[in-house]
């Protein structure tokens, strides 16, 4: 993206930040660094230079531009909710195109373009999560033809410790008696780290793909329990079957009596708001609504939630990009969510869980970590 594309889309929102600074109590990249460039009115203020012709791009800009989690807490904040974030990724792929970049991001293009997964791993090993499981139906749940597809996504797909995500919701939807298939080695990444990275017009092939083969199986829905990957479809796919996060569909089988809890859960839990259901795709009260239907359950909630929710720290690639900072944001959520003195934190992300559980063990912080698909199931019983 070159400067005139940059003012040309960007400047007159850019240009709504009066560097109040409503914006800074509510980063958490700020909350850890304490720099001006850390705050998104200092990143504001780099673009709207720029643009202004005042400076021109600098390899120190990749230091701030890129280390945003895209949670879009600032913007909630924000009086004249300046979309801070569209301008962030609009700068990315500006020194993206100066090659002034954090290289970690040619290592996911790489991966993404020749394997189709952020791993890098074969991308017909998309299923070795049901590996672990017994009882695998014979079609190990990839079918030609089904009402609703699962898009797994390449997190819970070949990352160990979220891999307990996609186990429980296929055993939710066959409890449930769902006409369901998931796309195994055919699923390709959505598309999402290249968006984070500046460089989504490297996504094009994935997003054809994957809408080729939703047309293929027929599915009416497609539903995903990760929330980056249901953003994206949601945001730059087209297709007429309906997107659903996991938690909205859980709803509506709980609505249809197809889902049933025969085991009580009667523990504390808190519930973290993963930033791309949350603030990105307004998904507040389907979690909510279905943890308050498990028998035996309470909840407590966090000091900030839902619009005001402390991201974990692994949103916008900033994992891959500067682990330390993620992993400082995420100490953070780990101490709110210990002053709630709940037995147990439960998200609807597999970042999220990888994120604040990882952080946790490697601080050897005792805290339980559950995603909802998990939980439903427990409570669904044999």
């Amino acid at each position: 993206m070159k400067r005139e594309e940059l003012k040309e889309q960007f400047y007159d929102e850019i240009a709504k930040c009066n560097r109040c600074g409503f914006c800074l109590p509510v980063c958490p990249v700020y909350a850890v660094k304490g720099t001006e460039w850390a705050t998104p009115r200092g990143r504001n203020a780099i673009i709207r230079a720029v643009i202004e012709g005042k400076i021109d791009w600098t390899p120190e800009m990749e230091g701030s531009l890129f280390r945003c989690t895209g949670c879009r807490a600032c913007t909630q904040a924000c009086l004249p909710s300046v979309e801070t974030n569209e301008g962030i990724l609009a700068g990315r792929m500006c020194l993206v195109d100066r090659s002034q970049y954090p290289k970690v991001m040619d290592r996911v293009a790489e991966a993404l373009e020749n394997d189709f997964n952020i791993s890098g791993d074969p991308n017909e090993e998309r299923s070795s999560w049901t590996e672990f499981m017994r009882d695998v139906p014979e079609h190990a749940y990839q079918k030609e033809t089904a009402q609703v597809i699962y898009f797994v996504g390449c997190v819970a797909a070949f990352f160990p410790l979220v891999q307990k995500i996609p186990q429980a919701f296929v055993q939710v939807l066959d409890k449930a008696e769902v006409d369901f298939t998931t796309l195994g080695g055919e699923e390709w990444c959505c598309g999402f780290p290249l968006i984070q990275a500046g460089m989504a017009e490297k996504m094009e092939k994935l997003v054809e793909h994957n809408q080729e083969k939703i047309r293929e199986v027929g599915a009416e829905t497609v539903v995903f329990a990760c929330p980056s990957c249901y953003h994206t479809w949601k945001e730059r796919y087209k297709t007429d079957a309906e997107l659903l996060h996991a938690t909205q569909f859980m709803e509506r089988l709980i609505d249809q009596e197809k889902i049933t809890f025969n085991n009580g859960f009667h523990k504390t839990v808190t519930y973290h708001d993963p930033c791309d259901l949350g603030r990105n795709s307004g998904i507040y009260e389907a979690p909510r609504d279905v943890l308050k239907r498990i028998p035996g359950l309470k909840l407590v909630e966090l000091e900030s939630n839902r619009e005001l929710a402390i991201c974990c720290g692994g949103g916008g690639d900033l994992e891959m990009i500067d682990p330390e900072l993620s992993a400082a944001i995420a100490q953070r959520k780990i101490e709110e969510i210990q002053r709630t003195g709940a037995e147990v934190v439960v998200t609807s992300c597999q970042q999220c869980v990888r994120t604040i559980a990882g952080t946790a063990r490697k601080r050897k912080i005792n805290l339980k970590v559950m995603d909802i698909t998990e939980l439903v199931l427990e409570a669904m019983g044999s």
